[in-house]
């Protein structure tokens, strides 16, 4: 072997060995959310989204924005279980319908007052779910706490390391309709956020929507998404989650002159910050 040829294989089998001791020293996670009674944390929340209906022929849009500053109270923990007060300081919200600027008192009415939300330790949301939430992700409420509903992420048990993916299902059957939502998270790296260590997660959201039994109505729907939160994991603390969104809807009504397809469609954008 030449001096040449010793130096190269030197020179690779030290990077091999350097990768090998970078896999084996990968830091594997057990993302838990941490709660702890009377912690408080304030966020802002960006919502922008524009829904496009249709009926009798005619097409009509409606933006809206809605810029809500709140504070996020853990009140109590009872069986791994957090009770959040969530309490809006500022809102502000704007919407346009057919081209008019829709004036809007609801943010004065709003400052001050407190939504509670559940949540579990692994991320699970206990409440809202079902129609509440489902209005939230549809962008036709401001309820903050339904909002929450698609920017919490939930862990599974095994502890995680980058490139580790896992799947979330979760089907809400509802008497006038039922939903099936299906999360697809991806644990792709760790980096600092807003001086916070984060578990940064990659994710996409499947959503299909039908009308129940007891619908007056009759639905059917479905959405995608993608998103990606930044989530402090020694602290056990959401730092940001940012989604984005597209759900259609076809609402059947009865006419007299015949059953009408009602279409309607909504994307958004919603983002959740630390502050």
């Amino acid at each position: 072997m030449t001096k040449r040829n010793t130096l190269r294989w030197i020179f690779v089998s030290l990077v091999l060995l350097s990768f090998l001791w970078i896999g084996c020293g990968e830091k594997a996670l057990q993302l838990r959310f941490k709660f702890n009674e009377g912690d408080e944390h304030k966020y802002s929340l960006i919502q922008d989204s524009v829904t496009t209906t249709e009926f009798m022929g005619k097409k009509m849009e409606m933006p809206s924005k809605t810029e809500i500053t709140l504070t996020q109270k853990v009140e109590k923990v009872d069986q791994g279980i957090a009770e959040l007060n969530v309490t809006y300081d500022t809102f502000n919200m704007e919407m346009n319908v057919g081209g008019k600027q829709i004036p809007s008192n609801m943010g004065k009415s709003m400052v001050g007052k407190i939504n509670i939300m559940k949540i579990r330790e692994n991320g699970e949301i206990i409440e809202p779910k079902g129609v509440k939430a489902m209005v939230g992700l549809q962008g036709l409420g401001s309820d903050i706490k339904n909002i929450f509903f698609s920017l919490y992420p939930q862990f599974p048990e095994d502890k995680l390391k980058a490139g580790n993916s896992w799947t979330q299902k979760q089907e809400i059957p509802q008497s006038q309709m039922g939903v099936v939502i299906e999360y697809q998270y991806t644990l792709t790296k760790l980096e600092k956020k807003k001086e916070y260590d984060c578990a940064v997660l990659d994710y996409t959201i499947a959503m299909t929507i039908e009308g129940g039994e007891q619908a007056k109505m009759n639905m059917k729907g479905s959405g995608k998404g993608k998103g990606t939160t930044y989530f402090a994991y020694e602290k056990g603390l959401l730092v940001e989650s940012e989604v984005e969104m597209d759900l259609t809807m076809s609402i059947f009504a009865p006419l007299p002159t015949g059953e009408q397809e009602i279409p309607t469609s909504t994307h958004q954008t919603i983002k959740l910050s630390l502050m």
